[in-house]
C-alpha cells in the first residue's frame, strides 16, 4: 500500500506551477553497496555509514579498505552528482536516511551494503536540488514514516521511500535554489573557521599564561617540581588554599522527579552549566545544607573515564538552591577570584594529564579522591597577575562564545531556508546572481 500525503508532497504544499514527483522518476540509475572481504585480490576504499555526517558532507578521514575480485573492483566508482543514502543505521535519537553528496568523481570507490547510491537524471532534476530535498526529509524526521525499526537498527522501507512525492519545480528554478543554499553553506563554513580559530587561540593562550605568565619574555624563571615557572610565582597544594572539600550526595535514579535541581556530570560542558538538563530530587533540609552550591564554588568530576575525569566547572551564580551528585567534589575557597583562576588552570591540557595520572581503577571508570586532589600541586601567580590572566582568558572565552553563537544562528537560518526554498514559500528569480548554482 502506497504511503499517502496530507499535502501535495511529503514536505508540504507547493506552488501551483510546481510538480510533485516520486524519487524513482528522478533517478537514472541506482545500486546498493557491497562490504567485500577482509582480504582478497583488489583493495578498494568503501564508504560506510560512519562516514556520513549530519550536514551532507562526507567525513573521509576514516574510510574502510576492503577487498574484491578484480571484475567487481573494475566496476566500482562514484561520479560527481551521485547521492549516497544511508539505508540502515540511525540511532535512538537519529532517524536513518542521512545523505552524502559526491562532489567530485571518485573512481575506484565503493559504498557498503548499508548504503544506496542514487544517480539523478540531470534531464529531470539538478542532483544537488534532489539531494537537499532528501536531506530535509531526514533532518526534519519526516523520513520516520518510511523507516522500520529492528533490533539496534533503523532501516528504510526502500520501496516506500522511492514512492515519496517530492517538490519538483522547473529546473530553471532549481538552480537558484541550490545557489542560495550554497551561499548559506559558505557562510556556515566561514563561521566555523572563525570559531576554530578562536578555540585555537584560547588553547594557545591557556598553555602560555598558566605556565609562563603574562610577561613571559621579560622575566626570569625558577625550576620547580612542575618545571620552569616565573620566579615570582609559587607552588602550592590545593588543600593549602581551599576552605573545604566535599563529595556530593548519592541519589538512586528512581528518586529523581520533583524537588530541587541536582547538578550531574551531564549538566555542564566546557565549564558552564546547561540548565536545560537539570534533573530534580527531594532531599531533607540537612542534605540541602551539606550539599548545596554557592557562587564561587568549584566542582570537579571525580569519577569518570578519560577525558572527563577531573572536568571542572566554576559556579558563577545560583538562581535557586542546588545540590550536586556523588560523582563530583565541591571545592570551596576564600575568594571567587582564586576559584575562577583554578577552574581555568585545571583545564590546561598538561594539567589535565597530571589529574588523569592520579586516577584509580573503579567499576569501568577511574576515580580521584579528596586526598589525591588535595595534594595536587599547582602554580600560583600573585593576585595582580591572576586578575590579568583572568581578563585575558575571559576575553578569549567571550570571543569563542560570540563565534559559536554566530555559527548556531547561521545553522538556524539555513534550516529555515531549506524548508521555505524547497517548498516554494520563498521564490528566487531565475536571473538572481548566485554563485556555483549547480554545486552541492
Amino acid at each position: 500500500m502506497m504511503l499517502t500525503h496530507r499535502y501535495k508532497t511529503i514536505l508540504g504544499d507547493i506552488p501551483d506551477d510546481w510538480q510533485a514527483k516520486p524519487i524513482r522518476e528522478l533517478i537514472a540509475e541506482q545500486f546498493a553497496g557491497d562490504w567485500g572481504d577482509d582480504d582478497g585480490e583488489i583493495a578498494v576504499p568503501v564508504i560506510r555509514s560512519t562516514n556520513f555526517t549530519n550536514n551532507g558532507n562526507l567525513d573521509m578521514s576514516n574510510v574502510a579498505t576492503r577487498y574484491f575480485p578484480k571484475q567487481k573492483a573494475d566496476q566500482s566508482g562514484l561520479k560527481c552528482g551521485d547521492l549516497l543514502v544511508e539505508r540502515s543505521g540511525g540511532g535512538p535519537d537519529q532517524p536513518v536516511g542521512r545523505i552524502g553528496f559526491i562532489t567530485n568523481d571518485m573512481p575506484g570507490a565503493m559504498v557498503s551494503n548499508f548504503v544506496q547510491v542514487l544517480r539523478p537524471d540531470p534531464k529531470k532534476v539538478a542532483p544537488a536540488f534532489l539531494g537537499w530535498v532528501l536531506f530535509e526529509l531526514q533532518r526534519t524526521g519526516i523520513i520516520e514514516r518510511v523507516q522500520q525499526q529492528s533490533t539496534q537498527m533503523r532501516n528504510l522501507n526502500w520501496r516506500e521511500y522511492q514512492r515519496l512525492l517530492l517538490p519538483s519545480p522547473d529546473q530553471n528554478e532549481q538552480s537558484p535554489i541550490v545557489g542560495a543554499i550554497k551561499l548559506a553553506d559558505n557562510a556556515i563554513s566561514t563561521a566555523r573557521v572563525a570559531l576554530d580559530a578562536t578555540r585555537d587561540l584560547k588553547r594557545s593562550l591557556m598553555t602560555e599564561v598558566f605556565t609562563r605568565g603574562i610577561r613571559s619574555k621579560v622575566r626570569k624563571t625558577q625550576e620547580t617540581k612542575l618545571g620552569l615557572i616565573p620566579i615570582d610565582w609559587t607552588t602550592a597544594e590545593l588543600r593549602s588554599i581551599w576552605k573545604s572539600s566535599t563529595n556530593g550526595i548519592y541519589v538512586p535514579e528512581n528518586q529523581y522527579g520533583s524537588g530541587i535541581p541536582i547538578i550531574r556530570i551531564d549538566t555542564f560542558s566546557d565549564g558552564f552549566f546547561d540548565t536545560r538538563e537539570f534533573k530534580r530530587i527531594r532531599v531533607d533540609k540537612a542534605d540541602v545544607t551539606a550539599f548545596s552550591l554557592e557562587a564561587g564554588d568549584l566542582l570537579v568530576n571525580r569519577v569518570n573515564s578519560i577525558p572527563f575525569l577531573g572536568k571542572v566547572v566554576y559556579v558563577d551564580r545560583m538562581d535557586e538552591f542546588c545540590v550536586f551528585e556523588s560523582n563530583m567534589m565541591r571545592l570551596r575557597f576564600g575568594t571567587a577570584e582564586i576559584a575562577q583562576y583554578l577552574s581555568l588552570y585545571l583545564s590546561v591540557p598538561s594539567v589535565k594529564k597530571r589529574i588523569w595520572a592520579m586516577g584509580r581503577p573503579a567499576v569501568a571508570q577511574l576515580s580521584i579522591n579528596q586526598r589525591d586532589i588535595g595534594k595536587f600541586l599547582i602554580a600560583l601567580p600573585g593576585p595582580e597577575e591572576r586578575r590579568e590572566i583572568l581578563d585575558v582568558m575571559f576575553a578569549a572565552r567571550t570571543a569563542e562564545i560570540k563565534a559559536a553563537e554566530k555559527l548556531a544562528a547561521l545553522y538556524e537560518v539555513k534550516k529555515s531556508l531549506l524548508h521555505n526554498l524547497l517548498t516554494g514559500k520563498i521564490r528566487i528569480p531565475a536571473d538572481a546572481p548566485l554563485p556555483d548554482r549547480g554545486a552541492a
